[in-house]
């Protein structure tokens, strides 16, 4: 099956040159990267730190973690809304409501979370402040990648959107890197509330920079006669959403799944705590690994760079049934990062030709949200079969998730030569 020819609609064009970053910079300026960087740690602070805040209370492990996954169930359920709404009322109103819910729901979440006849349990407010809290926590991922894709449109800009969506990837691993090793940083020296007041301080500053940075424009919402005026199609192309959402889901699945199973390797070779940083591996070769992606040959069509990398995340995800050491397993999931990376960059790529610019917004939420959920589905299954059974058998969870996306990558592959037989 050849997969390379006639998938000019996500190829790129050209190979960016020495200046490829400063295009992006000259079409967007410095403090928008400053802006949207610091604007997403809000989102990732979240989890983990109502977790720290609530096991502070607790007496027990369940109640901290139903919690946490309550709220990234939110954000599942809510960054699809959020984007619905951007398109059809532009980002910045959005963004500016939503920070505001935010950082009300943050309130409701500390006082909830506080305890009470001696320790914090899972009752219908903290339940309902820690849903809210992840349904309105403001989407910058989403949105900058809205604000790229329309500000990107020349015929000589598709290796410009490959580069702007390896380093909107890689921003979102690292955020998702530094943004729990900072919830950890502060509670130890500060206590379990002061990161979610952080998080509640940064969402106000933060998130208005972003909201009213001059790339704002191209977030705005689009009417449908210029919607009709701008490049791209007029529908959303639903085969391929299905086909995104179900490879963001297998991706979420095995950051989950290997998010609990680092937790429980630590522990099973005597280095508690380390689950963490071994995990964190990983985001270093998937960050990197997208940042390539635009320099990679031009013949190299959406189809087989998701086909090829999925092939090989297969065999890396096998490879993590070896280490008995926590430097051997941070080694294996550094190999598991590397293909990663390229998957997600390819993805959200690969949905801008075939997403009415008019809709980017709904398009770039349910592609994330796609990812929230398939790591809630990961962090319990693995948590369920590494309770039972160890970690050896909870990495068969990760295995099959990269088996999946694998599938997957074969699906759309068949989806793109039947778009070019339609040509």
């Amino acid at each position: 099956m050849t997969t390379t020819v006639n998938d000019a609609a996500v190829a790129p064009a050209e190979t960016p040159g020495p200046a490829g970053f400063r295009r992006l910079v000259s079409v967007m300026g410095w403090p928008y990267f400053v802006a949207s960087a610091l604007a997403r740690l809000p989102q990732s602070m979240l989890t983990i730190g109502a977790l720290t805040y609530v096991a502070a209370g607790a007496d027990d492990f369940t109640t901290p973690g139903a919690v946490a996954a309550i709220s990234g169930v939110g954000v599942g359920l809510g960054a699809p809304i959020m984007g619905a709404a951007s398109d059809r009322w532009g980002q910045r109103k959005v963004l500016l409501v939503s920070t505001v819910a935010y950082v009300l729901a943050l309130v409701g979440l500390l006082w909830a979370g506080s305890p009470r006849d001696g320790a914090v349990h899972l009752d219908l407010p903290l339940g309902a402040f820690a849903v809210l809290a992840g349904m309105v926590v403001p989407q910058i991922g989403p949105m900058t990648r809205v604000r790229w894709m329309r500000r990107l449109t020349g015929a000589r800009d598709r290796s410009s959107v490959d580069l702007a969506m390896g380093y909107e990837s890689t921003v979102d691993e690292m955020g998702y890197v530094f943004g729990p090793a900072l919830v950890g940083i502060v509670a130890a020296a500060a206590g379990a509330p002061i990161p979610l007041v952080i998080a509640g301080v940064l969402a106000m500053l933060a998130v208005p920079a972003f909201a009213f940075d001059r790339s704002s424009a191209a977030g705005a919402p689009l009417r449908h006669e210029e919607a009709t005026g701008v490049a791209g199609p007029t529908r959303m192309s639903l085969g391929f959403m299905a086909l995104g959402i179900a490879g963001m889901l297998g991706i979420g699945t095995v950051f989950g799944s290997l998010a609990t199973t680092m937790t429980v390797f630590a522990d099973e070779t005597g280095h508690p705590g380390t689950g963490g940083l071994i995990y964190a591996a990983m985001g270093i070769t998937s960050g990197l690994a997208a940042l390539t992606v635009s320099r990679w040959p031009a013949r190299w069509g959406a189809a087989f760079r998701w086909v090829l990398c999925a092939a090989l995340a297969v065999p890396a995800t096998a490879l993590l049934l070896l280490p008995t050491e926590p430097w051997q397993m941070a080694l294996g999931m550094l190999a598991v990062g590397a293909p990663i990376g390229p998957i997600l960059v390819t993805i959200f790529a690969a949905s801008g030709p075939r997403t009415p610019p008019a809709r980017l917004g709904l398009a770039m939420t349910l592609l994330p949200a796609a990812i929230t959920l398939g790591t809630s589905v990961g962090n319990l299954l693995g948590g369920t079969v590494a309770d039972g059974a160890g970690h050896r058998a909870a990495l068969g969870v990760t295995v099959s998730a990269a088996g999946v996306l694998l599938v997957v990558g074969l699906l759309f592959a068949l989806y793109v030569r039947r778009e070019n037989s339609r040509r």
